[in-house]
């Protein structure tokens, strides 16, 4: 028993080295294992889990306040066994307790029956109770269940028009119109901004004004004026209060919303924004070696950036800088983005095709890892034209596919293992289903492989089966894989050489046309057939041309690049039922 509690603490000690800063010297924490839960059983002391995360002010804060306090630590000692868990590094577990803030705390019984879910930051003076209360009574606790029953698989291209009426109004209703913003909390939720550019870009005036007050807010409070970095949280409905806490997917959601809001409106205050966020993740976030650091806390103990490399994080990094490159044409930001996927297929690279989170992985591999980098790599195959990022892009989407698909309901389960012995019912996280949907949508459109679509279709049928629909109202996300599937992406391909400067030209503009879902290809017919060969080109003897095309039309040829976006612009591309 005493070998394997050396063991354990010599783990543990290993893993907080590099993960987020918490003192252990005394050996007061253990580790997330079976053997940890075991020993519960044993013994029969509760299990009590602090899931914290690098950035988190409040998981540091809690630390120096509670979990440090000496009538805590003397409750602690005999009945209960602290577990610190690092939610950035165990995405399985994260993503089951994500709905419990940072931190979250859990407790579990001897018989790793979970007992309670405590959301946020607690005092000794209200932590104290609830330790007393579960010795006394350790019947778990019931929640309401947030969501309906999963449904069985089924294909579906979108909502009902009552359902979508629904999410709809609740996002309308959730409009601060005080001080700006989709709820009194200002976060950064990159669905809703891609999503209400997008109605911006279409013409819905509401959304447009909405849009540019959250972005001129964001620019103006949440770009921190020394690194760049953008903050995913305000403290303050007014925007007053920056939580200076920058995880890399609020970078990502920032920048891109930034650059694609820049070639809509043309506001050089979000060209500012961008370029500024864009210097942070070139000047701090990117490795010497490749790929990018996890993240950058400032607030409470100014941890300062975390130098973890995730796959998912990197490949975060990667869409956001590409979306900075088609927008602006800096071409150092491509280079960056490439120089990163390399990283990630030299060091995180799993057999056939898959990806792992960190270099070794405790409970991987997970679908957030492996949906990230597909969709970077398409993103990649985008923004540069070149067709050896499509096919490690195919072979990611594949792993997924074989890895991740629970085919009962056509979702995309969290993890391919347990996180736990006595966890064994898998979960599936919203974002990265939405993810999925969308990224298996688009590759069957640059791929022709009607199997993406059909499995883009299933997940889809998940979104908006009760267990989403039930437990949430604010879902731009789901908005955007419907309308991403009810409709063709734009597509837009430059017929000439690679070598041709007057080529170049073309798919420049082409790749800032500020849609999302686009399909850009770049055929030198040198290299022969596109991999989706679905359009006929015609010869064009006058040199490099562009067509906009949809399944039925294309445009007449396009030979100046500052026509592109009115071509693309005209297409009609609802997908016929």
């Amino acid at each position: 028993m005493m070998r394997t509690g050396a063991i354990v603490l010599s783990l543990l000690m290993t893993l907080s080295a590099q993960a987020a800063p918490i003192e252990n010297s005394d050996g007061f924490w253990s580790a997330w294992s079976d053997a940890t839960f075991a020993r519960a059983a044993r013994e029969k002391k509760f299990v009590i889990v602090s899931l914290q995360s690098w950035w988190c002010r409040w998981c540091h804060v809690m630390n120096r306040d509670t979990w440090a306090d000496p009538e805590v630590r003397s409750i602690l000692k005999d009945r209960f066994i602290p577990v610190y868990v690092d939610q950035d590094s165990r995405l399985d577990i994260s993503q089951r307790y994500e709905r419990w803030g940072w931190p979250a705390t859990i407790i579990f019984g001897p018989d790793g029956v979970e007992i309670a879910k405590l959301r946020g930051f607690y005092s000794p003076q209200f932590f104290k109770p609830i330790l007393t209360a579960t010795i006394e009574d350790p019947s778990p606790v019931v929640y309401p269940d947030a969501g309906g029953a999963e449904r069985a698989r089924t294909l579906t291209a979108g909502l009902t028009d009552a359902q979508r009426d629904e999410i709809l109004g609740f996002i309308d209703q959730a409009w601060d119109a005080q001080h700006s913003g989709w709820s009194k909390s200002k976060f950064v939720d990159g669905a809703m901004l891609i999503w209400a550019l997008q109605r911006a870009r279409q013409g819905d005036a509401t959304n447009a004004a909405r849009i540019r007050k959250v972005l001129s807010l964001m620019a103006g409070n949440m770009v921190d004026t020394t690194t760049g970095a953008l903050d995913h949280v305000n403290l303050k409905p007014d925007w007053s209060e920056p939580a200076r806490e920058f995880p890399m997917f609020a970078q990502e959601a920032g920048l891109g919303a930034f650059a694609r809001a820049w070639t809509i409106f043309g506001d050089p205050a979000y060209r500012l924004a961008a370029d500024r966020i864009y210097g942070f993740l070139k000047n701090t976030m990117s490795a010497p070696g490749g790929g990018f650091y996890t993240s950058m806390g400032m607030s409470e103990g100014e941890p300062g950036v975390d130098r973890r490399q995730y796959a998912r994080e990197t490949a975060q990094a990667i869409a956001a800088v590409l979306a900075y490159f088609d927008a602006t044409g800096a071409v150092d930001a491509r280079e960056l983005a490439v120089g990163a996927a390399r990283w990630a297929l030299a060091n995180r690279a799993l057999p056939g095709g898959g990806f792992r989170h960190a270099e070794q992985d405790e409970g991987g591999p997970y679908l957030a890892d492996n949906v990230e980098m597909a969709k970077a790599l398409l993103a990649l195959h985008r923004s540069t034209g070149e067709r050896q990022w499509l096919t490690h892009a195919q072979a990611a989407a594949d792993f997924i596919a074989r890895t991740f698909i629970d085919p009962a309901t056509g979702g995309f389960v969290a993890s391919a293992s347990p996180d736990a012995q006595q966890l064994t019912k898998p979960i599936k996280q919203r974002e990265d289903n939405v993810t999925a949907v969308r990224m298996f949508n688009l590759l069957s459109s640059y791929t022709g492989d009607s199997s993406y679509r059909e499995i883009a279709e299933a997940g889809m049928g998940y979104l908006t089966s009760p267990a989403i629909l039930d437990a949430f109202g604010f879902l731009p996300d789901v908005l955007l894989a419907e309308d991403e599937l009810r409709n063709e992406p734009v597509h837009i391909t430059v017929v000439g050489a690679r070598d041709d400067p007057r080529s170049a030209a073309l798919y420049r503009a082409a790749l800032a046309y500020p849609l999302v879902n686009k399909r850009a290809e770049w055929w030198d017919k040198r290299e022969g057939k596109l991999a989706n060969p679905d359009v006929d080109y015609p010869d064009f003897p006058d040199g490099p041309a562009a067509f906009a095309c949809t399944s039925t039309f294309c445009s007449y040829p396009v030979t100046q690049p500052a026509d592109i976006a009115a071509q693309l612009d005209s297409l009609k591309r609802a997908r016929k039922n």
